[in-house]
Formats: structure tokens, C-alpha cells, sequence
């Protein structure tokens, strides 16, 4: 709680120290959550959350294809369901054909019972891991009682997202090996068995990661070393020190990350992306972030808001 509110409190202070006062702040949310250009693209819409409870708000990010199908990886704690609802909605997406849930923390499957009730579900996919809290159980019911295919995915599967997306999941292995008092203090344990996907659609590349702690990042970096190369990162653990490590860093060598939390986690993490030529993006500072590709290795990055100055730096 403590580490928190400090990051809350140094995202507050940098944002006012930069001079971005509320009334000067050019607002794109429209723009970014117009879907009239997305055809031929595939487009990443990294979502602002705003937690209204105890819990951190998490992480969504809401994906389309190229042909127009819908993706969502998680969607934040129980309270962010009306950020993740009004995107969809400006969106004017009434379906969600894959609604993944990298880990069963409620910061990033919260909101799954609700989109579940709310939306058309083609199928949600998690990993094999079970869980036994009340927003998992949530979810759980809501899939019995809508009767949505439940998939499971481990490491070897792939599958495609649309005609021209390939996904390709990288962790974690089969046959998940509990502790004898699981599920007490797990939380590195969950981390770390977050589901690695890579999207690859032509030469452009993106990897999610969830919230792996260095331990796992080890151990995925160990199996896959350069094959998890990928232009654009959505950084591990909301930008905590306790992810990010040099070898995976190196591994994936990002042109864009994209960091999701309440504030900043830890500033000196993403300074490390940035003295390493990635231009990184904060949604605490940049609000939505919109990244975009036809497949041919060139993005086009929209955030909500603009910077006065290059302050976190």
C-alpha cells in the first residue's frame, strides 16, 4: 500500500512539475478510440484505468485485427469496468472475440465477470493455473452461466488473431507444479506463471508479458533468448523493479514500451528503457496510448495527452 501511494504521489508531482495543468491539456480520447482508420491495421489500444477501490487499477489493453476482430488482455480491478466499457462502446465494439487473461490477479481479470455478462464473448483463454479467490470465481461463473468457451493455453500453442496475426504463446509450460500451502503468499508464484504472448503480423511485432518478476523473465529469456524480440512491449509488472531485468530488456529490445499503473512504480526502471533507445510511454502521464501497424515495422503512436517536456527524464 505504501509503495502504492508512492508512486501515486511521484506521478502527481511530475505531472505538475511539468507545467501540464488540467485546463492546457489537448484531450485525444476520440481520436483514440475512433476505429475508422483500423482496417488493414492491427491496433493496440493501451487503456487508462482508474481505480475506485483499495486496489491498484491494473491493466486492459484492447486489441483489433487487421479484418476487424477484437481482442482484450485483462481488464483491470472490479471498479475500472465502466474505463474498460466506455472504450469498448466508443469503439462500438458489442463482441470481444478473445478476451485473455494474462494472470488471475484482480488488478487484471477484476472486470472479467462484467465484460462477460455485458459483451458477446467468443472465447476466454487463460492459463492452467487455478486460482481460488472470489474475482476468479466471479469470472468462472459468469463463463458457466453465458455458457463462453473457456480455452486453455500453454506454452507450444499458437493460434491466429483474425486472417493475418499470428499469437504464439511462449509461457507457461504445462502441468503447473503447486506448493504445499498454495495459495498463501503466491503472489511471485501467480506472476510469474503469466501468460507470454507474442503477436507477430507481417515484419511488426508486439509482446505481452503480464507481470513476470525477474525469476520468471529468467527462465522464459533462458528458452527463448532472442526469439522474444518484439517492437513493441507492454512493460512487466506495471514498471516495478521487481521486472524488467537486463537479459529480458535485451532479449526483446523494444522500439516502444508502454507502462500501465496507478503512478510510477519505479522511475529508475524506466529510465533503463530509455537509455536503451526505447522511446517509453507512461499511462499515468500519457493517458491512453494508441499504437498501430499495417505490418510493415513502422508504428504510429497516439497518445491522449501531450508533454510540456521530456520531465520523467
Amino acid at each position: 500500500m505504501k509503495k502504492r501511494l508512492y508512486a501515486l504521489v511521484l506521478c502527481l508531482v511530475l505531472v505538475l512539475s511539468s507545467g501540464m495543468v488540467a485546463e492546457e491539456i489537448a484531450d485525444r480520447y476520440d481520436q483514440i478510440f475512433n476505429a475508422s482508420q483500423d482496417t488493414g491495421r492491427l491496433t493496440v489500444r493501451f487503456v487508462q484505468l482508474t481505480s475506485r477501490s483499495d486496489d491498484k487499477s491494473g491493466d486492459c489493453a484492447i486489441l483489433t485485427s487487421p479484418d476487424g476482430q477484437v481482442m482484450v488482455i485483462d481488464a483491470g480491478n472490479p471498479s475500472t469496468f465502466i474505463d474498460v466499457d466506455n472504450a469498448l462502446q466508443a469503439l462500438g465494439i458489442k463482441r470481444i472475440d478473445y478476451l485473455v487473461a494474462s494472470h488471475p490477479h484482480v488488478d487484471h481479470v477484476g472486470s472479467f465477470a462484467q465484460l462477460i455478462e455485458a459483451y458477446e464473448i467468443g472465447g476466454v483463454y487463460t492459463s492452467e493455473l487455478v486460482y481460488p479467490n472470489s474475482h476468479s470465481q466471479n469470472y468462472l461463473e459468469a463463463i458457466e452461466q453465458t455458457q463462453t468457451p473457456h480455452f486453455i493455453l500453454t506454452e507450444g500453442d499458437t493460434m491466429m488473431f483474425g486472417g493475418s496475426v499470428l499469437v504464439e504463446v511462449l509461457h507457461p509450460a504445462p502441468g503447473i507444479k503447486y506448493y504445499a500451502d498454495y495459495p498463501a503468499q503466491s503472489t511471485q508464484f501467480i506472476n510469474n506463471l503469466s501468460l507470454v504472448l507474442k503477436l507477430t503480423y507481417g515484419k511488426s511485432s508486439f509482446l505481452f508479458g503480464g507481470d513476470l518478476y525477474t525469476s520468471g523473465e529468467k527462465e522464459v529469456v533462458g528458452r527463448y533468448g532472442d526469439r522474444l524480440r518484439s517492437d513493441v512491449f507492454k512493460v512487466g509488472h506495471h514498471g516495478d523493479d521487481t521486472s524488467s531485468s537486463k537479459a529480458y530488456r535485451e532479449a526483446i529490445s523494444p522500439k516502444i514500451a508502454v507502462m500501465m499503473h496507478d503512478g510510477i512504480a519505479d522511475l529508475n526502471v524506466y529510465r533503463k528503457y530509455r537509455r536503451e533507445g526505447t522511446t517509453v510511454y507512461h499511462i499515468c502521464v500519457d493517458g491512453c496510448v494508441s499504437v498501430s501497424t499495417t505490418g510493415d515495422g513502422d508504428y504510429t503512436v497516439l497518445t491522449q495527452y501531450d508533454r510540456k517536456n521530456d520531465f520523467l527524464n
